[in-house]
């Protein structure tokens, strides 16, 4: 059952597992038609950090092997499995399994229990869950039908109003004509005296034009005003200048002749500069390259004393790197200790393990043989886990049994645990030698390797020296042989010669230079003269000409000013009257306003009564929708009321009871044949007359034998478990029926102590006979003269490593 459905009879699937074991599963082959599957489960327990897991795998036989068939979750391959047997626990248990001490599980409840043991067993509850469906559907609708009503009735108080909203409808539409035209006639006043408003405001900005004119010709007058006392100004300036034209014209040539003598200084002075600021930079590029020879020759210099004293190591270098090697062969000796205290260590691990498994068995197949020894002490002449009688020698014949294995399992125990003991004193004793050879042999490997690697390096850098101070003493002689020819900037030091030939050609004065350029600043004032006098000799005659002009433009304007003076005052004759019209459209604007506001108004209301109107036709169709939910609602209504009667106790239930009630009478009445010779049978009711006449609902067992008829609980011992067989065996066969599963094997796991020689030899003849309708009937036993009235036995035997199976 753990295999195929996860159920047992234990509380968790955890009490599963072996103790001392964290972990188990189960693989289980079984056969439907034709086809083989395979079911693997497993099970790992819990900690303190993680939680338990189970695994369940389904597998179906195919030419190939096995093909997996589990679904995607735990869930779903139960599914799939259920599926395939057609069959879950529940029908399993009550039909195909014959459990231990649940054969009278029918029979011993109370006649008016029976129906309900009778209704679980045939799965009806799936009818009671069907029945409250049903119920809360019925309030549902209920609920629905009430919510519905009480809203028609709303909608109802509102559709009252409707002839109401109709005439408010007709007497604001007549007030809102009313409006509409007298709004329309003081729209044309207002707009009468906002044409006259629009002359008035087109007069006032012919005034702003005016004034616009007067300003540009006052500004025009102004300006020709300057234009005539500025040519003025210039007339008797160029007077003044004429008259001095003779020694302006002296001083003038005297200052071109001097300044053409400054320029040409200005461009010696020129050249100088450049052939100077030349041959200051050719001077630094020579220096510069001598410097960086000197400096060049000062590196080589400390090289070659560096690389003399490192290439000078190189012997002792070489003696110590051969005696570091000669060190690892002494090393290696500590790595062959190591290895075998090592191995050592893990034969003692490997031995330690073994001897505390057998222990932890040991101790749990010890306490499970006190427990039988104790449970047996106690004098009852039963066995303590199946009930099947034993007698007083069958029960002191498994005491000193248990007591015997009980006293071996202990000495060996004690010996293991010396043996224990022994072996971790000597695993302490190896794991401490080891910890000490690892300790040495770490450090001195890293000291070998660290210095092996510190001195390879050292003598390739000597080395590599002394090739280096050969190149180093052949460049230092070439650089000092540079120094002292003068073999640096050969291209600088021939500019450099050639620049001062140049300077000397030149001959620059400097004084001479500075005393011409003083006299040229002294007549430069004649420079402007001349330029003056130029200009005089010029423009005298338009100056002339421009002065009687702008004379008859300043006339010309002041004749125009005063015409528009005389256009201003008569614009702001006619603008007097534009206060006393602004004040009249504010009025008609005021009036306009509060007839706009009182249409705006009408209108909404208009629109309020209009949309009551609407709400109410939309309410009609609202209401007619709800009649019709309404019937609907009382209709479904009825039908559950209905359903929830046929699905309870009395309904289907009941139907399918009574049905099956004369199938289970029928089979009963067939294997109670067989095991009592045909002298017992057994009649089912499920209705008696009460005293008072009344029919009440019971399920009584009636049985029939040669001293009459009496009731079920008038019998026990054998008589009563054959009763319960055949009505067991029955209630299987038709469960199995219903569910539409097959039945090919019959599992009975129940004590037959209750029967004498002859009745265990009726309910095995009882089975015998059923045989037919089984592929195999497995029965679970430990009575010893029952195994050789069945032709194949499986025998299961307990040993310390698990329990083994000998079919015979």
């Amino acid at each position: 059952t753990w295999a195929l459905w996860g159920k047992t009879r234990a509380k968790s699937d955890d009490d599963l597992i072996h103790l001392g074991n964290s972990e188990m599963e189960v693989e289980f082959e079984f056969t439907v038609g034709e086809n083989r599957y395979r079911i693997l489960r497993k099970r790992a327990k819990g900690g303190l950090k993680r939680a338990g897991h189970s695994v369940l795998e389904l597998h179906m036989a195919s030419p190939q092997g096995f093909k997996p068939l589990s679904g995607n979750t735990l869930q779903e391959t139960q599914q799939r499995i259920t599926k395939i047997l057609r069959m879950d626990y529940h029908t399993f248990i009550n039909s195909a399994l014959l459990l231990q001490g649940r054969a009278d599980e029918f029979t011993i409840k109370q006649p008016r229990e029976r129906k309900k043991v009778l209704a679980d067993i045939l799965n009806l509850s799936l009818y009671d869950e069907l029945e409250e469906q049903a119920r809360g559907l019925t309030k549902q609708r209920e609920m629905g039908c009430a919510n519905l009503e009480g809203k028609i009735a709303e909608v109802d108080d509102e559709l009252a109003q409707k002839g109401s909203y109709q005439i408010e409808l007709h007497e604001v539409r007549a007030a809102l004509s009313q409006l509409d035209a007298q709004v329309k006639g003081q729209g044309e006043i207002l707009n009468r005296l906002h044409q006259a408003k629009k002359g008035l405001e087109l007069k006032g900005e012919q005034l702003s034009e005016v004034k616009d004119r007067l300003a540009q010709i006052e500004g025009e007058l102004h300006r020709l005003q300057s234009q005539l006392d500025q040519h003025r100004r210039n007339v008797t300036e160029y007077e003044a200048i004429l008259v001095q034209g003779e020694v302006i014209e002296r001083g003038y040539q005297e200052f071109l002749a001097t300044r053409r003598e400054n320029e040409a200084f200005n461009l010696k002075l020129m050249q100088h500069v450049a052939l100077t600021e030349r041959r200051s930079q050719l001077e630094r590029v020579i220096e510069r390259a001598k410097g960086e020879l000197s400096a060049e020759r000062s590196v080589l210099q400390s090289q070659i004393q560096r690389l003399q004293a490192k290439s000078s190591m190189t012997p002792s270098l070489e003696r110590e790197l051969s005696q570091i090697q000669s060190m690892w062969t002494q090393f290696d000796k500590l790595g062959g200790e190591l290895s075998q205290k090592r191995e050592r260590f893990q034969e003692l691990s490997t031995q330690l393990h073994y001897l505390k498994s057998v222990n932890a068995q040991l101790e749990e197949e010890l306490r499970e043989l006190r427990t039988k020894t104790e449970l047996l002490s106690r004098g009852d002449a039963r066995c303590p886990l199946c009930e099947t009688e034993l007698g007083v020698e069958g029960r002191q014949r498994l005491i000193t049994k248990y007591r015997q294995e009980e006293q071996s399992k202990s000495e060996l125990h004690r010996a293991n645990e010396l043996n224990t003991g022994q072996g971790e004193r000597e695993s302490q004793i190896v794991r401490g030698e080891i910890a000490r050879l690892e300790e040495e042999i770490n450090k001195e490997r890293a000291m070998l390797q660290g210095r092996e690697i510190a001195l390879d390096k050292e003598l390739s850098e000597a080395q590599e020296a002394a090739k280096e101070l050969d190149q180093a003493r052949a460049l230092l002689a070439e650089i000092e042989a540079r120094l002292e020819g003068g073999d640096f900037a050969p291209e600088e030091r021939a500019s450099l010669g050639e620049l001062l030939t140049q300077a000397e050609a030149l001959a620059y004065d400097a004084e001479k230079h500075q005393a011409v350029r003083e006299r040229s600043a002294q007549l430069e004032a004649y420079e402007g003269s001349q330029r003056r006098l130029s200009e005089a000799k010029g423009f005298i005659a338009q100056e002339s000409a421009s002065l009687a002009q702008a004379e008859e433009g300043v006339s010309r304007w002041l004749s125009a000013r005063d015409a528009e003076i005389g256009r201003q005052r008569s614009l702001m004759e006619e603008l007097q009257a534009l206060p006393q019209l602004i004040s009249e459209i504010e009025e008609a604007e005021r009036i306009h306003d509060a007839l706009l506001a009182r249409q705006a108004q009408g209108r909404q209301m208009l629109g309020a009564v209009q949309g009551k109107i609407d709400r109410c036709l939309r309410l009609e169709r609202e209401r007619e929708e709800k009649a019709k939910a309404l019937a609907q609602a009382i209709k479904e209504k009825g039908i559950y009321e209905e359903l929830s009667i046929a699905f309870g106790k009395k309904g289907i239930q009941a139907l399918i009871i009574e049905q099956a009630l004369p199938e289970i009478e029928s089979e009963a009445n067939r294997l109670l044949s067989q095991m009592t010779e045909g002298k017992m049978s057994l009649e089912l009711e499920s209705q008696r007359q009460t005293k008072k006449g009344e029919t009440v609902e019971t399920l009584d067992i009636k049985v029939k034998d040669e001293l009459g008829t009496r009731s079920y609980e008038m019998f026990s011992g054998g008589e009563a478990f054959r009763i319960d067989f055949a009505l067991r065996i029955a209630l299987s066969k038709l469960l199995a029926r219903r569910a539409g599963a097959p039945l090919p094997t019959l599992f009975i796991d129940e004590g037959f102590g209750s029967q004498d020689s002859l009745g265990r030899g009726k309910l095995v003849e009882a089975i015998n006979s059923i045989q037919d309708d089984f592929e195999k009937i497995i029965v679970i036993t430990h009575i010893e003269e029952l195994k050789e009235l069945f032709p194949v036995r499986i025998e299961v035997i307990k040993t310390a490593e698990g329990s083994t199976l000998l079919v015979s």
